[in-house]
């Protein structure tokens, strides 16, 4: 076989010049208060650093860019469905100051819909993958989700609620990559609210003050931590024992590589099971499958302990370049 005319191009080099490209695009910007889209955080320490120290934040890499585009590309896809579906849409622009009076949070409403009640809805246009957009269905999901960036979403939306004074809104999901819509109606929790009212006022002081609050103890939260440069040699001086294993610590990196191809696994495990439920003999191509219904009795498990072993990668390991 002869030698193809683009063996002289390096597919590696390429995709590297690609990634660069977009490095150079993810720029940092001063923050000088609270935005709706992080005030659900989970660490305020985070938070008030984003304020005062938010040139010293680790910029997020290539890969998380790719991603920011994407899901710029989803809430144009998402506008368009409802525009097509011949609802009167509102495209707001950026609201510099979104709360006028004390304390202060900042935002952009992703968009606004009449949808023919002559009543205008707020709604937050998310882009998830297929597992995540599966297991969303209701507000406690959001809340109960093990991913920090989905457990701010609902702080995000109620807090354009609360400065429009409205009663209810919406997340509009799209799936990646089917691109399937769902809609989740949120109703606004005055009590929730509330309390991030409160920790808005205390983000505020901290940064009065030039005081820092309390990190928080949770290593599934600071591994995606832009600060955790920051936060780190003091966790390191309190709470770390440090071991040298290669060999574990190979075990470890390894167990992070095929961590996505279980949850994908799970996803797909559920969907067919689901399909095949009170089927009890189905040939799909080469595969049989067969089902039966079974009994389970119930036992009643003693009291006893156990150790919970959490792992997390600390900053999602090394970006590959």
């Amino acid at each position: 076989m002869g030698k193809s005319s683009l063996d002289h191009l390096d597919s590696e080099e390429i995709i590297n010049a690609i990634k660069d490209g977009k490095r150079k695009k993810i720029k940092q910007y001063p923050q000088h208060v609270c935005r709706a889209s992080e005030i659900g955080h989970d660490c305020e320490r985070y938070l008030v650093l984003s304020i005062t120290r938010w040139g010293d934040k680790k910029p997020h890499g290539a890969e998380t860019e790719f991603m920011f585009e994407g899901g710029r590309v989803v809430e144009d896809l998402a506008i368009k469905d409802f525009e097509d579906a011949g609802f009167k849409v509102f495209r707001p622009e950026p609201d510099k100051a979104i709360m006028a009076a004390k304390p202060t949070i900042t935002g952009h409403v992703d968009i606004r819909v009449d949808f023919g009640n002559s009543k205008v809805y707020t709604g937050e246009i998310k882009g998830l993958n297929m597992y995540d957009w599966n297991s969303l269905n209701c507000i406690e999901d959001f809340f109960n989700s093990k991913k920090v960036w989905i457990r701010k979403y609902p702080a995000q939306l109620m807090t354009y609620l609360h400065i429009k004074k409205e009663e209810e809104g919406f997340f509009y999901l799209k799936s990646v990559p089917r691109f399937q819509p769902k809609l989740i109606w949120i109703e606004l929790d005055h009590a929730y609210m509330d309390s991030i009212l409160k920790k808005t006022e205390r983000i505020e002081k901290h940064v009065a003050d030039g005081t820092l609050p309390l990190p928080i103890n949770d290593a599934s939260v600071c591994q995606y931590c832009g600060f955790l440069h920051i936060c780190l040699p003091e966790i390191k001086q309190k709470e770390l024992e440090f071991i040298d294993d290669p060999d574990f610590e190979t075990k470890l990196i390894r167990r992070d590589e095929i961590a996505s191809l279980k949850k994908e696994y799970d996803l797909l495990d559920k969907e067919i099971k689901n399909y095949c439920k009170d089927k009890d003999r189905l040939m799909v191509g080469d595969f049989l499958i067969t089902g039966s219904e079974v009994s389970r009795k119930g036992y009643v498990v003693a009291d006893t302990t156990y150790w919970k072993t959490k792992i997390s990668r600390l900053m999602g390991g090394k970006e590959n370049k």
